[in-house]
């Protein structure tokens, strides 16, 4: 039976009632009005179809994020939540309902260049506030961002444009990975699999950049989504891509990338190209500057949301130059790389439908994954956005020409499904977590906070709730404060992170 069907009534833990009005392109995402005021609209999500297990692993995921981050302005917001009723439906998100996305917005018209700093500030607040937790947002692309206050017809200064990050799908600690959507995927990402905030920032760039790009080049999408990569296959995306940053930033000299497999130099392609490129598309010379300082190919050199923010670029006074994300891979061997590998199940493979340069309007979502879903991340294809913030009904899946097409993502390989060993400790620190297969180092707040959360979801008042067969932990957060001190760092047992504690989630949301 449909998780959600029309007319039907849901109540919220805050004892508020529901009514489904109609699905928005997908059977598991519906618009719904508040019962006793039809004004109040929202969005109800249910877990997708694939998310089968009995305590729905990656949705319970989620619903932990939207926990984490309630508080947060730029973020999605929760308003409420449904518990399961046997027989008759999975558990509900209900969220807030949005004017559009960036994506659709940008396919409108072209963005001012006030209107792209206002989007850039608000990313940058949202992004803040997942880095300040320790966590990676993943999934950065114009789909997955929520936009109020964008005027369809004029361009304007962009004071009343609020962007929102509005997927939590895949929100996770950092992690070896590829799951970053292809076109925005990071460099260290590409070459080394190593998946933490700086890739967060390497796309926060490529938006910007497509953005100001569309000023002028209106029907193309901008760097890295409209190169010629042949009957545009997954395989060829991921190849195009990898040649041209390779080229692009001369990756061979760079001493991060030394003990990488790089693709073959092209002695006709000159460094620094894609840089004359941009300007010869209409960038200023202070965009391009700020485009460098954000896109750095070494991430260590990436500098964080609070640097952006207070650039001179952003209208700060630019004193914060110097970038301070602590590098979580740092001093990891080869040998130790290969052993994540080793320990790390590759997920399924899917090859989302690829658009030639200058088309738009993808097909509907679809996946192929393995017959028992795991909750780690694997790929998804990417859907237009409506006006409400959702993909387009599966109707539209023509091509249009002279408009920009949706970027393809593909999630390959994250850790373990079920149970993950903490690896042993690169030196002892206050606020480290083994979580994600490896110790990461952080502020002890965040580790609280990510708790809290976690705790808040595990206590929540609904008896209806089912819990797993297996044993769970309510935390995917290992508090190491109360561990028995030493002279000298051991390894920590392997700790049980249990379903609800999944560091991803193989469905990407609607867009």
């Amino acid at each position: 039976m449909p998780s959600i069907t029309e007319g039907g009534e849901y109540i919220g833990e805050s004892g508020k009632v529901y009514l489904a009005v109609g699905p928005l392109g997908q059977s598991n995402v519906w618009t719904a009005v508040q019962k006793d005021d039809h004004s109040v609209i929202v969005v109800l999500k249910a877990p997708s179809d694939d998310d089968t297990e009995s305590s729905w692993p990656r949705f319970q995921h989620e619903m932990i994020m939207h926990e984490l981050f309630k508080d947060c302005r730029y973020i999605r917001r929760q308003l409420d939540r449904v518990a399961p009723q046997k027989g008759q439906h999975p558990p509900l998100l209900v969220l807030e309902i949005t004017e559009t996305t960036l994506w659709q917005a940008r396919t409108k018209r072209p963005f001012s260049k006030d209107e792209v700093r206002s989007v850039a500030r608000s990313m940058l607040q949202g992004l803040k506030e997942v880095h300040d937790k320790g966590l990676v947002y993943v999934d950065i692309k114009m789909q997955n961002i929520m936009l109020n206050g964008f005027n369809t017809f004029e361009q304007g200064d962009g004071s009343k444009i609020v962007a929102k990050l509005g997927d939590l799908g895949i929100v996770m600690e950092p992690i070896r990975a590829t799951a970053q959507p292809v076109v925005y995927r990071a460099p260290e990402v590409f070459f080394k699999g190593e998946l933490a905030q700086a890739a967060d920032i390497w796309a926060f760039g490529l938006v910007v950049s497509h953005l100001l790009e569309a000023q002028r080049r209106f029907s193309f999408t901008g760097m890295y989504d409209d190169l010629h990569n042949g009957s545009g296959s997954m395989f060829e995306r991921e190849q195009a891509m990898r040649s041209a940053i390779a080229n692009d930033y001369d990756i061979s000299q760079e001493e991060y990338y030394k003990d990488c497999a790089l693709p073959i130099n092209n002695s006709d392609h000159k460094p620094g190209q894609h840089w004359d490129e941009l300007r010869s598309r209409g960038l200023d010379e202070d965009d391009v500057e700020f485009l460098k300082w954000v896109m750095a190919v070494d991430p260590r050199k990436r500098p964080t949301a609070t640097a952006i923010l207070g650039s001179k670029w952003l209208g700060g006074k630019g004193g914060v130059q110097t970038p301070n994300f602590k590098h979580p891979f740092e001093g990891s061997s080869r040998q130790s790389t290969q052993k994540d590998k080793q320990k790390t199940p590759p997920a399924s493979i899917v090859d989302s439908s690829s658009t030639k340069s200058g088309t738009t309007t993808p097909e509907g979502q679809s996946s192929v994954q393995s017959p028992r879903p795991k909750p780690s991340a694997i790929s998804t294809n990417e859907s237009m956005s409506t006006k409400s913030g959702t993909s387009t009904p599966k109707s539209q899946k023509t091509p249009q020409r002279n408009s920009p097409r949706s970027s393809t993502s593909s999630i390959n390989s994250t850790s373990s499904p079920k149970i993950r060993k903490a690896t042993p400790n690169l030196g002892k620190k206050s606020g480290e977590s083994p979580s994600s297969g490896r110790r990461v180092v952080y502020n002890t707040s965040p580790v609280d906070a990510q708790k809290a959360a976690q705790t808040a979801h595990a206590n929540r008042p609904a008896s209806a709730w089912p819990m797993s067969s297996t044993a769970e932990n309510p935390s995917a957060v290992v508090d190491t404060s109360k561990a028995p001190k030493s002279s000298e760092a051991e390894p920590p047992a392997p700790v049980s992170l249990g379903k609800n504690a999944s560091a991803g989630g193989t469905y990407l949301s609607y867009r």
